[in-house]
């Protein structure tokens, strides 16, 4: 996915439990530890909850991959499983229960008594309707996340497309499913989190044939994804009018529990001043408040937990008190090299020229946190604090500050020199805090005898370049598929970095022009991940020491340099009650019923 700001989500490479042995989801997978930012008070039913979104782009679960959409199809569709408020841990939704085979290969699944908005019952062929959907829909936008990560069995043709009829999912009964791979994989559950396993009526578009192709849908799809889309979430859909709002209302059948608000109205508004304009008017429950009209000086923490998410409150500058909650998220921005452009020495030089912890500081008034993993530290291996202990203790450039001696020994050893300056080019999104890193580089890579040009292109052009091989540094970003290090450090597996080549994450051309020691310590570390995919205690020891690995490759190779794990700070009237706090996965993951206002 991309978003406004130039992030890539794209698909790729817990589950727990004895094997054979059925148990609730709930309790074997784990769950969040809920909290009220605005109080303990017994939730009351009534209003509707408002919020500020960017533009749509319909509402089928598998054709969507931006989080404006996302924020609506959550509140719709439920899929098997899901991130509760957007936290990491999975918990049960659609599924009552499951049980693995002794190989942990087959999934069986048993469905909770649910119906869709059109008063059908949730079936185990709606579940195999909706996964063949998945993987072989003309819509589809995620179908390598049920035949490629997750691994469910199938056929292809002569050219490697997907047959049609033969995914590994199987109906067993009306109430439960199978769900066959393979071969064991540890994260089976976070992958079928995600929006585009949401369950739909069988046969609601019809057959694969009779959706149409992307570029001409039919006119039943069109209408299920745009007037009319049934799922089994807390709330039905009533309207979306392009470029202006959408809308949704409490479905009172739900199989959880019930939303308290009445429904959840967006408003379309994509420039920001218009956007806080419309909040300060009252007209949006929880939003955001630009950065450049946040004042830091107004956050008052009350309490931070176990997650990192900041509970306080929030004084603006018309002197108004908001609930506050800053929720760190899976997903870490990047500036990267290829590096058959750009030698080592000038790799290693930038590395010890950016500070991440000041442009933190100055570019986003420490709205973000400093990185120094791709993994995000939420979950890294141990989490927040063996991140921190691993970056203290084996960061080789200066971590916390400005190494501009650092970065000029590195270059006066390579020949470099006030007679020998290096020129590089950087090719950055637009955006004012690209814009910012790129001055930043410029104004202390002078300092190292690197002189840096820097241009601003919009994605699709950076993209571009990056595929033919013409960037030298550039910036990019990674949200998570699902909360696992696998998903983060593919994009720095060498074979995955080729330019040019379709499926690279990357452009690095890490290791493609000549190996080095540390392309081929990332690249056996992350054969060996893939070697111990299953949930057992000894492959999960096996990847987690893998990943490590993966990052101190990059490290000494200077290949990708993290600059901010993003955060997300949600502000909401005092009369808003988030009875389950958001978490990691963001809020597009996040459902609403729990989210209640008070009544006059």
């Amino acid at each position: 996915m991309t978003d406004s700001e130039g992030l890539s989500r794209r698909g790729f490479l817990q589950a727990t439990g004895g094997a054979a042995a059925a148990m609730s989801l709930a309790g074997c997978i784990g769950g969040d530890d809920g909290g009220d930012n605005g109080g303990s008070q017994t939730p009351q039913k009534g209003g509707r909850l408002n919020f500020v979104n960017s533009t749509m782009d319909g509402f089928d679960p598998v054709a969507s991959d931006g989080t404006a959409s996302g924020r609506i199809i959550t509140q719709v569709f439920d899929p098997l499983v899901h991130y509760p408020a957007g936290t990491v841990e999975v918990e049960s939704l659609l599924a009552e229960n499951y049980e693995t085979s002794d190989d942990n290969t087959v999934y069986t699944f048993t469905l909770k008594d649910a119906t869709f908005h059109n008063g059908d019952p949730v079936t185990a062929k709606d579940v195999v309707y909706s996964f063949e959907r998945v993987a072989g829909s003309p819509h589809s936008v995620r179908s390598d996340f049920i035949l490629s990560s997750i691994g469910v069995t199938h056929e292809t043709d002569s050219d490697g497309n997907y047959e049609p009829g033969t995914l590994g999912v199987k109906a067993v009964d009306e109430k439960t499913v199978e769900v066959t791979l393979e071969q064991p994989f540890h994260s089976t559950l976070e992958v079928l989190a995600y929006a585009a396993f949401a369950i739909v009526p069988q046969g609601i578009v019809g057959s694969l044939e009779e959706e149409g192709t992307s570029d001409e849908p039919s006119d039943q799809y069109t209408e299920f994804t745009e007037t009319n889309p049934i799922g089994a979430g807390p709330f039905k859909f009533d309207h979306w009018n392009k470029q202006e709002e959408a809308e949704v209302v409490r479905y009172e059948d739900y199989h959880g529990q019930t939303a308290y608000v009445d429904g959840v109205h967006w408003a379309v508004i994509e420039d920001d001043s218009a956007m806080l304009n419309y909040a300060m008017e009252g007209n949006a429950d929880i939003f955001n408040i630009p950065t450049s009209e946040f004042d830091p000086g107004g956050v008052s923490v009350d309490n931070t937990d176990d997650k990192k998410r900041e509970t306080g409150t929030y004084k603006h500058t018309n002197g108004e008190e908001f609930d506050y909650l800053k929720v760190p998220e899976v997903a870490t921005r990047y500036i990267a090299f290829n590096v058959s452009n750009v030698p080592k020495p000038v790799r290693q030089a930038i590395a010890y020229l950016f500070n991440t912890e000041s442009y933190v500081k100055q570019v986003y008034k420490n709205r973000r946190i400093p990185a120094y993993h791709l993994t995000p530290s939420l979950v890294y291996p141990g989490g927040p604090d063996a991140a921190d202990t691993h970056v203290q203790e084996n960061y080789p450039y200066s971590p916390g500050k400005n190494d501009a001696e650092g970065a000029k020994k590195v270059m006066e050893e390579a020949g470099y020199g006030e007679n020998n300056r290096y020129q590089l080019d950087f090719t950055h999104y637009q955006s004012k805090e690209f814009s910012d890193l790129a001055k930043n580089l410029q104004q202390r890579a002078g300092q190292a005898y690197i002189d840096i040009s820097a241009q601003a292109a919009d994605f699709q052009t950076l993209q571009q370049r990056g595929e033919n091989g013409t960037n030298e540094l550039y910036s990019l970003g990674w949200i998570a598929d699902w909360p696992r290090p696998d998903n983060f450090l593919k994009l720095l597996y060498p074979p995955n970095t080729h330019t040019g080549d379709p499926a690279a994450y990357t452009y690095l051309d890490w290791g493609r022009d000549s190996t080095t020691e540390a392309s081929e310590k990332a690249a056996n570390a992350f054969e060996k991940i893939q070697n111990n995919l299953g949930p057992s205690d000894k492959e999960r020891k096996t990847r987690e020491e893998a990943y490590i690995q993966m990052e101190e490759a990059n490290w000494e190779d200077a290949v990708l340099i993290p600059t901010n794990a993003i955060a997300t700070e949600y502000f909401s009237y005092q009369n808003v009650h988030i009875e389950d706090k958001f978490g990691g996965m963001g809020v597009s993951r996040s459902m609403y019923n729990t989210i209640w206002k008070e009544q006059e």
